[in-house]
C-alpha cells in the first residue's frame, strides 16, 4: 500500500476513533425506554448493557438521543421480537459501565431502574469494555505498520478487565435481588478481528489485532465466569455460526462488525455491530434466553406450593408462586373444576361443606406463560381437617 494512503487511512481511523469518543460522551436525558407493553401475562423484558448492545448511530434510532442512542435494530430488540414478549424495555446506553446498572449514568438513571418485580427475562450485556478502557486503547494502536500495543501496555489493560469481576457479581446480584422471578441472560463480546487481523483493511498490525481481540476475549471471559457464579446463563457471541467470515476484515456490507472506517453505510461506528451483525447474534442470544426461561421455569415449578386453610363456612384454596409468570391457577377436586382465578395471589374460596361431600385429590393445575408457549404443572393440596 503507497505511504500516502496508508496515511491517509491511518488518519481517517483516528478521526473516527475520535468522533465515537465524543459522542460516546455526549451528556443529555435518554431514559430507558418502553418500547412496547401488550399487558400482564407473558415475558416482560429488560436489555442492558454498553454501545455494543444499544447500537449507537445505527439507523434507524429510537426517540431520546444522547447519551444513550440506541437503535431500533439491536439485538435485544430482535430478540423481543423471536421471543414474542408482552412488554420490552431497552434500557441499553452508550459509554455505560458496570456501574451504570446500578448507579445513574450523568442524568440517565441507572439501568435497574427499568426493572422490577415483574420482569421475567434480563440481558445483561456486553458491558465492561468501558471500565477496562478497550476503545481507547484500541484507538491508540491504529498503525498498519508499527506494532507495539501490547509492548506499551503490557498487563495494565487486562488488570482493568481483572478488577472488574467483583462489580460484576455485585450487579447481578442486585437484578436477581430486584426481580427474583427473571430469567437472566449474560451476553459476551464477539469476534471482531479474526486471527493476525488484516493490515490491508484494517490498520493494525498482526500483533495488535490479536492483542486488542484478546482484550476482548478476556473480557468476555470474565463475563462468562460471573454468570457462572451466578447460576445464570451466559450468551456466547463469539459461537455465532459464521463469525469468522463476517469481522471488521470482512468487505463492507459482509461485516458484522463495523471497522475502523465506517464504510458499512448504516450508521455503524467503529468496532461496534452492523445492522446485519446485530441481526446475525440475535438468534444467539434469543436461543440464551429461551435456555434461561427453561431452567426458570424448572426453579418456579420446584417451588410452587398448594395451600388450603378453613376460614369459617368456606375453604381457602391457594397457590403460593415464588415467582415467575405464573398466569392461572385451576382448583379442582378429583376431575371436577372448582373455579380459577388468574392474578397473584392465586386464590380460590369453596364452600367448606360440598367439598366435604366430594371425594378425590385436591390439585391446582397452574399455566406458566413461555416464551413461545405456555407450559401446565399440577400442584398437589392437602385436605384440611374441616373438608374430610
Amino acid at each position: 500500500m503507497p505511504r500516502e494512503m496508508t496515511m491517509r487511512r491511518t488518519a481517517t481511523a483516528v478521526l473516527a476513533m475520535t468522533v465515537l469518543a465524543t459522542t460516546m460522551t455526549a451528556t443529555g436525558a435518554g431514559a430507558a425506554v418502553t418500547v412496547y407493553d401488550k399487558g400482564p401475562g407473558g415475558e416482560r423484558y429488560v436489555a442492558m448493557g454498553d454501545s455494543v448492545a444499544a447500537g449507537p448511530i445505527l439507523l434507524p434510532q429510537r426517540p431520546g438521543g444522547p447519551p444513550c442512542y440506541r437503535s431500533e435494530k439491536n439485538f435485544a430488540t430482535l430478540t423481543a421480537g423471536a421471543l414474542r414478549v408482552r412488554q420490552f424495555i431497552d434500557a441499553t446506553c452508550s459509554s455505560a459501565t458496570i456501574d451504570n446498572i446500578t448507579k445513574p449514568q450523568g442524568s440517565e438513571p441507572a439501568q435497574i431502574d427499568a426493572v422490577s418485580r415483574e420482569t421475567t427475562m434480563v440481558t445483561v450485556g456486553p458491558i465492561g469494555a468501558n471500565d477496562a478502557g478497550i476503545v481507547s486503547t484500541v484507538s491508540g494502536c491504529i498503525n498498519p505498520v508499527a506494532a507495539g500495543c501490547k509492548e506499551r501496555d503490557g498487563q495494565t489493560v487486562h488488570d482493568k478487565i481483572e478488577a472488574t469481576r467483583p462489580e460484576l457479581a455485585a450487579a447481578l446480584a442486585a437484578i436477581k435481588k430486584k426481580a427474583p422471578r427473571a430469567a437472566i441472560v449474560v451476553v459476551g463480546y464477539g469476534l471482531y478481528i479474526p486471527p493476525r487481523g488484516c493490515p490491508l483493511v484494517q490498520p493494525l498490525t498482526s500483533s495488535d489485532a490479536d492483542y486488542i481481540q484478546g482484550l476482548v476475549d478476556h473480557m468476555s471471559r470474565v463475563l462468562r465466569d460471573a454468570a457462572r457464579s451466578a447460576k445464570v446463563t451466559f450468551a456466547d457471541l463469539r459461537a455465532t455460526p459464521g463469525s469468522i467470515d463476517h469481522t471488521a476484515c470482512a468487505a463492507p456490507g459482509q461485516r458484522w462488525i463495523e471497522g475502523l472506517v465506517p464504510l458499512s453505510g448504516d450508521g455503524a461506528i467503529p468496532f461496534h455491530p452492523t445492522a446485519i451483525g446485530m441481526k446475525a447474534v440475535a438468534p444467539t442470544v434469543t436461543a440464551a434466553g429461551r435456555r434461561a426461561a427453561v431452567q426458570r421455569n424448572r426453579t418456579i415449578v420446584k417451588n410452587l406450593r398448594g395451600q388450603a386453610a378453613c376460614r369459617g363456612s368456606k375453604v381457602r384454596l391457594r397457590v403460593l408462586a415464588k415467582g415467575g409468570p405464573v398466569v392461572r391457577a385451576d382448583f379442582r377436586v378429583g376431575r371436577k373444576l372448582l373455579g380459577r382465578d388468574r392474578s397473584a395471589p392465586f386464590t380460590l374460596y369453596t364452600s367448606r361443606k360440598a367439598l366435604k361431600k366430594r371425594s378425590g385429590k385436591l390439585t391446582a393445575r397452574v399455566t406458566l406463560r413461555l416464551p413461545d408457549t405456555a407450559g401446565t404443572y399440577t400442584v398437589k393440596i392437602s385436605r384440611p381437617r374441616c373438608s374430610r
